[in-house]
């Protein structure tokens, strides 16, 4: 098993060595459950380190030619993030603890060509997170007990306000860890995570007091604690990370269209934009553009990022490819779908032979028994089924016949579409033969009416 599947796996290699800076080391703790042997055995392969991680990345996403922004953005939202991933620093404050925020990625995006595309509508998925550290009061047991001097510490929470705002090219978009953002070019996009901790705290001291007097004299001392001042302690951090992104700009179309039908065949013309499949009774035409993959990033959480790699192949199955026309023989239960990078559209198609408007045209209208007619059929790139006489073919553009006796029809089909060119064929010999007898006739004619006359008691 696995080395059928490392042999479809290193062509794919080759395509996305380049994607090498946004790859981290992969554990085979985040791999599905049926892929953990499989990831185990490949970590003890002998193969490079970016091979590796190139083939465990991939084990548990089996859409390779067509974009699935679904998984990819129920894996990631399904995570569980408290801490921040490796390489990103944590801030400390007086009250607030850990502080930290990353981008994670945007969802839906594909990385290709080492940029980040995203579509005109799409969610910016940040991570933060931090530990607030509550002061408590203190309150001494007697005098002379103190803490840090004072005798009583009393603390009130004054303000406490954290948000993480998105902009994208500095314009407000909302605020929290999945945002809707809107995208009309290539763009920065900035996250801002921010919070402002504030303490209102009461000090107090011991106060030292005469608590009994006599003669006009204190004879006895005693302390009491006393308010002492107010101080204002405040946490204000702030981290920051910036996204680049390019604005995926593409006008995805698939269309079919019917050029001829002819001897049970169907020729139509396939025009589309990016991916395309269609699919008939018996057979089929893919195109794949890209192959599809995903990208870790953020360990140990290992964020998914999809990532798109020049494939540009096509498969055939039962029937004829010519340039952009394709011969299909059963044209029933035709469809058609098509994708790019965000965008997807699946449409019945119509695929038969709609009437077509075409002509026949003759060099001339009259010709001589065994003479040659020029045929020209318009449009001239109409494939035509044409017919004179005994003869027939299937023609582009122009054809020749030679003319025959009592043939004066040529007749010419496009599916159920029907032209027709009636000419004139001249027989010499024959009129010469039909004159001949009329002559023979007539005179025989003339003759039997003279005898008839003079003799006819005798006939």
């Amino acid at each position: 098993m696995i080395k059928n599947f490392l042999i479809g796996v290193l062509a794919l290699l080759l395509l996305v060595a380049v994607q090498a800076p946004f790859i981290d080391s992969i554990e085979c703790s985040q791999v599905s459950q049926p892929n953990y042997d499989t990831c185990v055995q490949i970590k003890n392969m002998n193969l490079t380190d970016l091979e590796k991680e190139l083939i465990i990345s991939n084990l548990d996403y089996s859409n390779k030619f067509f974009p699935d922004h679904q998984y990819v953005y129920d894996r990631n939202t399904n995570l569980a993030i408290i801490n921040p991933p490796i390489g990103i620093n944590k801030q400390q404050g007086i009250f607030v603890r850990d502080f930290w925020m990353s981008i994670f990625t945007a969802m839906p995006s594909v990385l290709y060509n080492n940029s980040l595309y995203v579509p005109n509508q799409t969610k910016l998925f940040t991570g933060y997170n931090y530990n607030f550290v509550s002061p408590v009061n203190y309150v001494s047991p007697g005098y002379s007990n103190t803490n840090n001097g004072d005798c009583k510490r009393i603390y009130t929470l004054t303000k406490n306000l954290s948000e993480n705002k998105v902009f994208v090219n500095n314009v407000y978009q909302g605020s929290g860890k999945l945002v809707n953002i809107k995208i009309t070019n290539d763009s920065e996009i900035k996250a801002i995570f921010t919070i402002n901790v504030s303490y209102s705290i009461d000090h107090y001291y011991w106060q030292r007091y005469c608590s009994k007097y006599k003669n006009g004299y204190c004879k006895q001392y005693s302390y009491r604690c006393q308010y002492n001042y107010n101080e204002v302690q405040k946490d204000n951090l702030q981290a920051i990370d910036i996204l680049k992104v390019k604005y995926y700009n593409n006008s995805l179309f698939a269309n079919i269209n019917t050029i001829s039908s002819y001897s049970g065949n169907t020729n139509f013309n396939l025009n589309f934009s990016n991916s395309v499949k269609t699919s008939f009774q018996d057979s089929s035409y893919t195109f794949d553009e890209f192959v599809y993959s995903v990208n870790y990033s953020k360990a140990p959480y290992y964020i998914l990022t999809l990532r798109a790699d020049d494939y540009r192949q096509e498969q055939i199955s039962n029937l004829f490819k010519q340039e952009n026309s394709l011969i299909v023989k059963n044209t029933n239960n035709c469809t058609i779908e098509a994708f790019d990078f965000f965008n997807y559209l699946n449409n019945s198609c119509y695929a038969e032979q709609k009437p077509l408007d075409f002509r026949i045209e003759t060099d001339k209208l009259k010709y001589f028994l065994n003479e040659t007619i020029k045929v020209y059929v318009y449009p001239q790139n109409l494939s035509v089924n044409i017919s004179y006489g005994n003869q027939s073919k299937i023609i582009v553009g122009n054809t020749s016949f030679s003319s025959q006796a009592l043939e004066n029809k040529i007749v010419a089909f496009n599916g159920t579409s029907k032209a027709e060119r009636i000419i004139y064929v001249q027989e010499e010999d024959r009129f010469g033969i039909i004159y001949t007898f009329s002559v023979f006739g007539f005179l025989n004619y003339v003759l039997y009416r003279i005898l008839r006359k003079y003799f006819g008691g005798l006939i």
